[in-house]
């Protein structure tokens, strides 16, 4: 191996390195927004307790399980683009791998994948996607309940 080769797999080892790093910003991301979700999702059940104990029969009970659609579909959208953006980095980061000596994330998807273990992308959906049912049934509860008459 010649000095140029080993400076050429040093600067692609450097290369990986830092694109490893902003892979791991883009996952600090994630779990940013889904503490921000979180404390969304846990606002609008208190609000929603809250609303219920002041003013049971009140019109603005509508506005809580919007509300719960509305976040419900934002953090699902959200989610959507980091783990695309995740995804990307990690194609990005097997791509480098393949002039390296030892392929780290190469060997360790075709561990995953014989484990068949479910992939993150699909089980991160899990929470927003179960608050959007609740929501949507509540929604349904409600329709069928108290119907809503303006000006009554």
């Amino acid at each position: 191996m010649t000095a140029d080769d080993r400076d050429d797999i040093g600067l692609l080892f450097e290369t990986y390195k830092l694109h490893a790093e902003l892979t791991e910003r883009v996952a600090a991301l994630r779990e940013g927004l889904n503490k921000l979700y979180s404390s969304m999702v846990a606002g609008i059940v208190a609000a929603s307790v809250l609303l219920h104990r002041l003013a049971p029969n009140a019109e603005t009970t509508w506005v809580l399980p919007i509300l719960g659609v509305v976040v419900s579909l934002s953090w699902m959208f959200a989610l959507h683009s980091v783990t695309g953006r995740l995804a990307a980095k990690h194609n990005v980061l097997v791509f480098l791998e393949k002039s390296l000596p030892f392929n780290f994330l190469e060997r360790e998807n075709k561990e995953f994948d014989e484990r068949n273990f479910v992939r993150r992308r699909y089980s991160e959906l899990l929470m927003p996607g179960a608050f959007l049912v609740l929501c949507i049934a509540w929604l349904v509860f409600l329709s069928t309940t108290c119907p809503y008459q303006p000006g009554v």
